[in-house]
């Protein structure tokens, strides 16, 4: 009877075995399907497609374009300064003045990109009527670009040349710098952007009452190959051209026989107005999706969502296809950024754009290149594919990349190129949207 009492305890032990060299077998908890992918290219839901001019002005730029490009494009800045004094007040509390003599001046222009591929890259300076303005156009312009330069930098050259050690030098302009024999400064900035300074004198830097003590300048580009560079604007937090004024001044002894005193001083003048101007101008829109140019334009692609796209599915991958009409002209450094955003709501021209960074995608248009553009939209069509109550239009627009800035400063309206793309209006070329998405599992029941 003792040997029977191990037998229940046996049972159970063979109960909670297990073969491990035996297939499971699960049939009611094991999933009875397999994951099926779906890759489709979806071209007719994109419809109502459309292209907006007018948003910004040139003038509202952080960046003004210099490139120069025969046959293909002439882009010229320009600018003029706030007013500098002319007499000053000898003492505190006079009520007379007397005159500023001006020993030199000294201009300041930040060039946050180039084409380093350019070879003898100079750039030349004109003098220009303080007059210009809003209204100020090529043609208007070309008799002033087309004189002799007040001066002109070989950009090239100061580039090559060793950087200046001189601690006093250092300590003035509170880094390392190169300096050509007529004295212009370039300094290199950790974003590669430069700093130049231009020697001015008296003859190049005119100052007059007649002219309310302004002055305004052109600039422009040229080089063996790749000319092209962009200077920053009044626009970008005070980093716009600058003239550094350098007198002196002389107070009168009017109470002993002492010589009269002389007094060095220095003002810095900003921007009052900064532009710039290009030949040809940006092409009037048509049939096709237009985006970037002067006046900046924008285009506007309305999707409808098919209704499976809501219905347990997850979206992997999502790709907006675009076909350019042909390639954007211009010097190869001039490449841009296209985004493309949600709106939040769809009112045409003025719709407004969406704020979610998640949802914004950024391609490159290349200069030279016809090649597909496609936009990386997944985020975007995951949210429309979880919310049926969100917009489903993109829009896109023509962004200018600044080196050292994220991509929510660049700006629009700051270079003469512009992409043109195939509208639906094209069924051969119209836009695509290139979908992913995976049927959500279907599990056994227990």
């Amino acid at each position: 009877m003792r040997r029977l009492g191990w037998l229940p305890f046996l049972l159970v032990v063979a109960a909670c075995s297990e073969n491990s060299t035996s297939p499971g077998v699960c049939p009611n908890f094991c999933p009875g399907g397999s994951i099926s992918i779906q890759d489709t290219v979806f071209g007719a839901i994109i419809s109502r497609d459309s292209s907006f001019r007018g948003y910004f002005q040139s003038d509202h730029a952080t960046l003004m374009t210099a490139a120069d490009s025969p046959g293909v494009i002439d882009s010229r800045p320009f600018f003029t300064m706030q007013t500098m004094i002319t007499r000053i007040a000898p003492k505190a509390g006079d009520t007379t003045t007397v005159p500023i003599i001006v020993d030199s001046v000294r201009l300041r222009l930040t060039i946050p990109h180039r084409d380093k591929e350019a070879t003898n890259l100079r750039l030349k300076l004109f003098q220009l009527p303080v007059a210009v303005d809003s209204t100020s156009d090529f043609a208007s312009l070309d008799p002033y670009f087309t004189a002799s330069p007040v001066d002109s930098v070989n950009i090239s050259n100061l580039l090559a040349l060793p950087k200046t050690t001189d601690s006093a030098i250092i300590s003035f302009w509170k880094d390392s710098i190169r300096v050509d024999t007529a004295g212009n400064v370039l300094q290199i900035q950790a974003d590669s952007s430069l700093l130049l300074s231009l020697k001015l004198d008296t003859l190049q830097a005119p100052l007059s009452d007649t002219d309310s003590g302004r002055v305004a300048y052109g600039l422009r580009v040229a080089a063996d190959s790749f000319a092209s560079l962009r200077v920053t604007t009044s626009e970008l937090s005070g980093s716009g051209p600058q003239l550094h004024w350098y007198y002196h001044y002389t107070i009168p002894d009017t109470v002993s026989t002492k010589p009269d005193s002389v007094v060095n001083a220095d003002r810095i003048v900003s921007t009052l107005f900064d532009n710039f101007v290009f030949d040809p101008p940006s092409a009037a829109l048509d049939s096709n999706l237009t985006v970037g140019g002067v006046p900046s334009a924008r285009s506007f692609l309305r999707v409808t969502m098919p209704a499976f796209l809501h219905d347990s599915l997850d979206i992997v991958r999502a790709t907006l296809v675009l076909v350019p009409v042909n390639a954007v002209q211009g010097v190869p450094s001039d490449s841009f950024a296209l985004e493309g955003r949600n709106v939040t709501t769809d009112i045409g021209a003025k719709s407004p754009p969406g704020s979610t960074a998640s949802l914004i995608a950024t391609s490159f248009v290349h200069i030279g290149s016809a090649d597909t553009v496609r936009l990386e939209v997944t985020n975007l069509v995951r949210a429309w594919s979880l919310d049926t109550t969100l917009v489903t239009t993109i829009l896109l627009r023509q962004l200018i990349p600044i080196p050292g800035f994220p991509a929510a400063n660049w700006p629009e309206a700051a270079s003469y190129t512009q992409a043109r793309f195939y509208s639906s209006r094209a069924p051969a070329f119209r836009p695509s949207l290139r979908v992913t998405y995976v049927h959500r599992f279907q599990f056994g029941k227990p």
